[in-house]
């Protein structure tokens, strides 16, 4: 497995030193001299909301409750820390309870939150405010209370744009990274299911999330995520695309080497087949690691239609990732180079069509390529409803008016449309990306050598897919290399009583999928 040596970085000093722009001291007893020392960080947020109480007692004891704004959860605060401290926690009581620590004495009868912790440094205390968590000092006690009551507005859970389905859950990620953990944990209930939580970027403090099922997974791939995720060294991430970047083996690449999706009951198939998954705080895509070229093809649905059904149409995802890379190609290799394998008929139907046209085939082939493009990313970018009408009408009228103005042939926009449309018939947004940028490469060689072009430019692609990796993993298995048993599930898709064993081009603990393959016990 190909391993990342850890080199020396020339800013890991500057790394470590944003670190400790903090004091790391120890936090005074008095709640004045705290909350003093806090005052340089606390008046640079408007947003920053302190709350002074005393808990009952003769006399009373001075606490502060600091938290952000519209980040926690209010009604958790008011009910579960700040009422039952105020009206039901007496000092003399606590006391009479003989503990040896009042600060254990009160969050262990007073306060009805459940994830709670101590700290007693300066430097914790600061970051955890920034973190979002409620702070609880207290007058007298030099640890301070830690509690995670993060809520505030989010966006419900809803269906995932970008990955519908016919038949599968209703139910995408969202923004909020504890939230998507439990669709995972709803659909995987597992206790051998391993969440383990980390914070990216200096100064975004970003958390992130590592899943993996512990007797599955193989150790060694788990050990790189991790590593690699540790050697991200930036001072910010908002999304898990930074992520992406930083993880992949070859950034130089075009092809996605790390699968993304918003689907839950997506990413639970993939970590039983002994996959790593990365959910980032604050963006509803998720990482699965590693990803091998056939995945990209593959769709949710494959696995809820009937074998048959599932198979015809991952052939034609096939046959229409061919045709929107290769078809306009051909087009101008045919016309311009081998005239002669076109039928006689249709030669001359391409001729009176590009018999008033002034420019050679690839400029005319180009132009409406890139005409097109544009108006894929103006839809894009628009609001939907906007959207959606701006690509109808724009692709009619540029359409039309580009025939009468005589810039480009009917069968031209023809092959360019069909084109468009086999590159939306994949499931996966990132191979759609690749198969848009991939088309032009292959037409500049099918206008410089024809034919021969193409081959070569497929060459080269199959030359750098056979070359590629994920996490250490040949990107282009099973084929190169060759695993015959992973072929049930790659261009076709085999009954699901027989899929019994995980796939081979995954490295992992644990092979056997099924107890049996539906005629027997199974032969270990």
């Amino acid at each position: 497995m190909k391993k990342i040596s850890r080199k020396p970085l020339a800013d890991d000093q500057a790394w470590k030193e944003a670190k400790q722009k903090i004091p790391d001291t120890q936090l005074p007893a008095a709640l004045n001299d705290k909350m003093q020392m806090l005052q340089p960080y606390l008046q640079k947020g408007a947003d920053i909301i302190t709350r002074p109480f005393y808990l009952e007692g003769e006399p009373p004891l001075s606490a502060v409750s600091i938290h952000l704004n519209k980040v926690i959860d209010d009604e958790a605060l008011n009910q579960h820390i700040l009422r039952p401290l105020m009206l039901n926690c007496r000092r003399e009581s606590i006391q009479d309870l003989g503990a040896q620590n009042l600060i254990d004495a009160i969050y262990k009868t007073s306060i009805t939150a459940s994830q709670i912790r101590k700290i007693n440094t300066f430097a914790a205390l600061v970051q955890t405010i920034f973190d979002g968590f409620t702070v609880l000092l207290f007058d007298g006690i030099e640890e301070v209370l830690v509690i995670d009551i993060h809520g505030g507005e989010f966006r419900a859970i809803d269906a995932p744009p970008a990955e519908q389905t016919m038949r599968g859950s209703r139910e995408g990620f969202i923004e909020i990274l504890d939230v998507n953990i439990a669709l995972v944990r709803r659909r995987l209930r597992d206790p051998n299911l391993v969440v383990e939580k980390t914070l990216v970027g200096t100064r975004t403090r970003t958390q992130a999330a590592i899943l993996y099922i512990a007797d599955i997974a193989d150790p060694k791939i788990v050990s790189e995520v991790k590593s690699r995720i540790d050697q991200m060294n930036l001072d910010g991430i908002v999304a898990s695309g930074y992520v992406e970047q930083f993880i992949e083996d070859n950034p130089y690449s075009i092809f996605p080497q790390t699968f993304t999706t918003e689907r839950p009951d997506r990413m639970v198939p993939l970590l039983l087949e002994g996959r790593i998954g990365i959910i980032v705080n604050n963006t509803p895509l998720a990482l699965v690691v590693p990803a091998l070229f056939v995945q990209f093809i593959q769709a949710s649905e494959d696995y809820y239609e009937r074998s048959i059904f599932s198979s015809y149409i991952r052939i034609l995802r096939y046959l229409a990732l061919l045709v929107a890379i290769s078809f306009p190609a051909l087009y101008i290799a045919l016309l311009s180079f081998q005239p002669e394998l076109i039928p006689y008929d249709l030669v001359i139907s391409f001729s009176r069509a590009r018999s008033s046209v002034p420019f050679p085939v690839i400029v005319e082939a180009l132009v409406m390529e890139i005409i097109i493009q544009l108006v894929i990313e103006a839809g894009l970018r628009l609001p939907q409803q906007i959207g959606q009408t701006v690509g109808v009408v724009s692709g009619i009228i540029l359409g039309q008016a580009a025939i009468s103005a005589k810039l480009a042939s009917p069968i031209v926009i023809l092959i360019i449309s069909v084109s468009i449309i086999c590159t939306y018939a994949l499931p996966s947004a990132s191979m759609v990306l690749t198969t848009r940028l991939l088309r032009l490469p292959i037409m500049l060689l099918a206008a410089t050598f024809g034919i021969f072009g193409i081959s070569f430019g497929w060459m080269i692609v199959q030359t750098h897919l056979i070359g590629l990796e994920s996490i250490g993993v040949p990107y282009f298995s099973p084929l190169a290399p060759m695993r015959y048993p992973d072929l049930k599930d790659s261009f076709i898709r085999v009954f699901l009583k027989k899929m019994n064993r995980r796939p081979v081009s995954i490295p992992m603990q644990d092979r056997k999928r099924q107890g049996n393959d539906g005629k027997g016990p199974e032969q270990q």
